[in-house]
């Protein structure tokens, strides 16, 4: 009985592994995922376009969810494995600062959240890859998506 319990266990650890696994892996390959259920991406900035290989290291998104009036940021490391820091943020007109999410993430930043009502927001995201040597690239959008 012993031997089952634990071969249950186990399997049951092996299940919740992949099924973690798979969540960031869709969060990874489709913005709204990260952000939930409702968010569109409204627009998108690559991020580390200079690297050796080509294509972009990351990507910042601005999503929207029209029924909660919220508006989300994501970076999304699409370059491989990330080298440094991802960082996502978002600021409502009038704030002083960003609200920010950064770190050593291998998949992305985020999300952020936040609710403009009536008011504009700016969107922000950042990434340090390997090109060469470590650099660092970053997209501050202008203040839109006013509502």
């Amino acid at each position: 009985m012993r031997n089952i319990t634990r071969a249950l266990i186990t399997a049951g650890a092996a299940v919740l592994t992949m099924t973690g696994t798979a969540t960031t892996a869709s969060a990874a390959a489709n913005p709204a995922d990260a952000c939930g259920p409702g968010f569109f991406v409204q627009e998108s900035q690559e991020l580390g376009r200079y690297q050796p290989t080509g294509g972009p290291q990351a990507t910042v998104h601005l999503l929207y969810n029209a029924s909660t009036g919220e508006n989300c940021a994501v970076t999304v490391v699409t370059g491989g494995k990330n080298q440094g820091t991802v960082g996502a943020g978002l600021r409502i007109e009038g704030d002083e600062d960003f609200t920010r999410d950064e770190g050593a993430f291998n998949s992305y930043a985020g999300p952020v959240k936040l609710r403009a009502n009536g008011k504009c927001v700016q969107y922000y995201g950042s990434t340090q890859y390997w090109g060469g040597r470590l650099m660092y690239d970053e997209y501050i959008s202008p203040f839109g998506h006013c509502g």
